[in-house]
């Protein structure tokens, strides 16, 4: 296993961190992030990364039409297991990469390179809704990003330092929310899916960003990278 062997996750199962074939900066923040992951995956072209990095993932999992035969052939000789899937499909390789993580216990996931091309950046965070109506926690991850959905009735804390930006996009209709600790607080406030009302605002106080979602489902955006959300036990009578 790459990963540094950290403790389960308070979710209930080890932290999973999936590479997937899109934009990467920093290589030493996403050196540091596989290290502490106790399964590492990559999706297909993931996988160059990782190399480069000289770091070898648990498993890759894809058509493998993004991954030469040169760079399949060294991770065979390192012991990574190789699940290939059919070019012609219905789910990308990044879904798969997510189904063998669930598969493989995860109880955490973590999802990098996800950003970059727009269709499979939108397409993550639809990956990231599926996770959140199951029950699992999951981000995307970046050196200047973190982003999950959430899905109604939840309630999440930051753990961000006073001035870090955050948005809040409606994904599937209007959504009401009540924030609190931010530069334009909310009480069950309405945000339209067809404005831009929900972006752009800013933590107050480190420790005092609170997210409730009352109704609908939202993607979480931000602006720093590592920022975790705490779950909380969302209010009665949130719906």
């Amino acid at each position: 296993m790459t990963g540094s062997g950290s403790a389960a996750r308070d979710s209930g199962g080890p932290l999973a961190a999936v590479f997937l074939d899109g934009d990467y900066g920093d290589p030493g923040w996403h050196n540091a992030l596989a290290k502490r992951a106790d399964v590492v995956l990559a999706a297909d072209g993931g996988a160059r990364f990782l190399i480069g990095l000289s770091l070898m993932p648990d498993a890759v999992v894809g058509d493998f039409d993004s991954l030469g035969a040169a760079d399949q052939a060294r991770l065979r000789a390192a012991g990574v297991e190789l699940l290939r899937h059919p070019v012609r499909k219905d789910v990308t390789d990044g879904e798969l990469a997510v189904d063998e993580a669930l598969r493989r216990g995860a109880g955490e996931i973590l999802l990098a390179g996800a950003t970059g091309a727009l269709d499979h950046t939108l397409g993550h965070l639809a990956i990231l809704r599926r996770l959140a109506a199951r029950g699992v926690a999951a981000r995307i991850v970046a050196p200047r990003l973190t982003a999950t959905v959430l899905v109604s009735p939840a309630a999440v804390a930051l753990d961000a330092v006073a001035g870090t930006r955050v948005s809040l996009v409606p994904m599937a209709g209007d959504v009401t929310v009540t924030l609190s600790g931010f530069e334009y607080p909310l009480d069950r406030g309405v945000l339209p899916a067809d404005v831009c009302l929900g972006i752009g605002n800013h933590v107050t106080g480190p420790g005092e960003a609170r997210i409730v979602l009352h109704e609908g489902v939202a993607a979480v955006l931000v602006e720093c990278g590592g920022v975790v959300f705490r779950q909380l036990e969302a209010p009665r009578g949130t719906q």
